[in-house]
């Protein structure tokens, strides 16, 4: 059975050609309610053959649902949000929704730009990571667009939107103290923007722990390349001294580890090196890194479900979810690899 017009298909060549009416073929379209099965198999077919889709953009302009999901993140090169997309993927798709993936660069100004494409594009939901700064106007900018919304990875400011993110201080406080029960003392905290929810978590952790223990807090924070993390490390080993590094993400952590390395400065047996954040060549390096590791399909798979529960109406209040991540022990902190 094909379109005698050639053209694509409409919603009345399908009622035409299973001989009901538009208002049948529109009540199939979304759900078959109040539609008998034998009828509901015979448009079903009907639309198959013809392989009609229904006009998604007709049907947003009209109130309905456009059966689109906005997704912002930072960027889609780095693996950590790249996973996430994926997986955030796989559940719209599995839901019969599309996602649309923009990217903001971590800036404020280009995320308000994506939320204006969204709102012309009529999304029924949105996954988001919040921009570093500039909460009042991407508050203002979400309310403005109506639609249910998961922030992920950050906490939009005040809570009144659902968040899902990993348990950032809990895992810091794991890993330090990881660290104090290998003999450590001398713990230096290493790298991040602590203007980001994660880092000021992880640091928050790592203190705490260290505080408790009545151990000295070292902490330098630009570890953004090798020649950073260079000086921040020779600066305390030239200086007090220490006996393990703990990486905040995985550029700090990557750029310690080389920066031992070349030193010549033997890992764990002198320093102790965990990180936060695993890494492709975390378990292949020797000795192999001990890392957080964040549950990112978890992490992905509650905040897809949280959004299609606000979007459905099952989940009416903000949620806030911790993520349970996982400290992954391999040789660099001083213990055999599980």
């Amino acid at each position: 059975m094909t379109n005698i017009r050639g053209n694509r298909p409409t919603l009345h060549d399908v009622a035409k050609a299973a001989g009901v009416g538009n208002t049948t073929v529109s009540r199939v379209i979304n759900g078959g309610h109040y539609v008998a099965p034998e009828m509901l198999a015979r448009v079903r077919q009907v639309m198959d053959e013809l392989g009609y889709q229904p006009n998604q953009a007709a049907r947003a302009l009209k109130n309905e649902r456009s059966k689109t999901i906005g997704l912002i993140i930072p960027s889609i090169t780095d693996p950590f949000f790249a996973e996430f997309a994926g997986v955030a993927e796989t559940i719209a798709r599995q839901r019969d929704y599309v996602l649309i993936l923009l990217t903001s660069q971590d800036k404020a100004q280009l995320e308000l730009a994506d939320l204006q494409i969204f709102e012309r594009h009529r999304i029924d939901g949105l996954l988001l990571v919040p921009p570093r700064s500039g909460s009042k106007a991407l508050i203002q900018n979400l309310r403005r667009l109506s639609v249910p919304v998961v922030a992920f990875d950050r906490p939009i400011a005040g809570r009144a939107y659902s968040s899902v993110v990993c348990d950032n201080l809990v895992a810091a406080q794991r890993a330090t103290r990881h660290l104090i029960e290998h003999g450590r003392k001398r713990i230096l905290c290493l790298g991040g923007d602590m203007s980001l929810f994660t880092i000021s978590e992880r640091v928050k952790g790592y203190s705490g722990v260290m505080t408790a223990a009545g151990l000295e807090s070292l902490i330098e924070m630009d570890a953004s390349d090798y020649a950073a993390a260079d000086e921040a490390i020779m600066k305390h080993m030239n200086g007090g001294g220490i006996d393990a590094i703990f990486g905040l993400y995985n550029q700090s952590t990557i750029s310690a580890y080389e920066v031992l390395q070349n030193r010549r400065i033997a890992v764990p047996e002198k320093v102790s090196l965990v990180g936060f954040d695993d890494f492709a060549l975390a378990g292949t390096l020797r000795p192999s890194v001990t890392v957080v590791k964040q549950a990112i399909v978890e992490l992905a798979r509650t905040a897809a479900n949280l959004l299609l529960g606000h979007m459905s109406g099952e989940t009416t209040s903000p949620q806030q979810i911790e993520v349970a991540s996982n400290l992954i022990i391999r040789q660099s902190c001083g213990c055999e690899p599980d």
